[in-house]
């Protein structure tokens, strides 16, 4: 029965492998995604950043050149004032220039906002930049090594569960049958330990009579309140005959 109890636990311990793995494969594609997300979403802050600057320069350069038509304009009238004799054309014309003065000084008042805004988007510019350069960095240096590991868990698993099911072909129909069901229907744990007094899996207080059974090794030990099969650790039991 030893031995039953020996190959049980070894069972126990390649299914705790392979739960491990199945654990892994949904966590790395996680990992992955969130690589491959973290430079998606660098990418569109950066287009995002490129575009309000793009926006900002529109902006500048049609302000300049309407400074620039307002600045010919006042030119052009200012030299036919010389020109002009009667009193009343040269207030109206006077009054033009003076307009497009005034307009030119409330347009160069917005074009120095904007020109802080300009400076205000290359900054994030260059940073969502910086921050792209880093994304993909990193998805260089993980992906691929990501990959592979998703790749090869399925075969990994597979081989654990080979060496699980060559132990389990030594046991008795009824105790591999049992062993699956609490594999499938108890977290994957069929196999549970004596903690001090109690199951490990589900903590139910183990009775004094089962306790001295477990010590026996005579037969298995199942949990009353889960069903998993009971047994203290088998190399506690050797160091203390020790």
């Amino acid at each position: 029965m030893q031995d039953q109890l020996i190959t049980l636990a070894k069972m126990q311990t390649l299914d705790d492998e392979i739960g491990r793995y199945r654990g892994l494969q949904q966590e790395l594609p996680k990992q992955l995604n969130e690589i491959i997300d973290a430079v998606e979403q660098a990418m569109a802050n950066m287009l995002e950043c490129e575009t309000v600057h793009a926006e900002i320069s529109k902006k500048q350069r049609a302000l300049e050149l309407e400074i620039k038509a307002h600045q010919e304009q006042a030119k052009k009238y200012a030299g036919q004032l010389a020109e002009i004799k009667n009193n009343k054309e040269y207030k109206a014309l006077n009054s033009e220039i003076s307009y497009l003065q005034d307009k030119i000084s409330g347009i160069e008042s917005t074009l120095l906002e904007l020109m802080e805004a300009d400076s205000d988007a290359k900054e994030k510019v260059a940073a969502s930049k910086a921050e792209l350069e880093k994304a993909e960095t990193r998805k260089r240096e993980k992906e691929g090594d990501l990959r592979h590991q998703i790749d090869s868990l399925e075969t990994q698993i597979e081989a654990i569960r080979s060496k699980r099911n060559e132990l389990a072909r030594t046991l008795p129909v009824a105790v591999v049958k049992h062993y699956g069901t609490m594999i499938k229907n108890k977290s994957n744990q069929a196999v549970a330990f004596n903690r001090e007094g109690s199951c490990g899996g589900c903590g139910f207080v183990i009775r004094q009579q089962m306790r001295i059974e477990l010590q026996l090794m005579r037969k298995l030990v199942y949990c009353e309140n889960c069903g998993r099969i009971l047994m203290n650790r088998i190399e506690e039991k050797e160091e203390t005959e020790n």
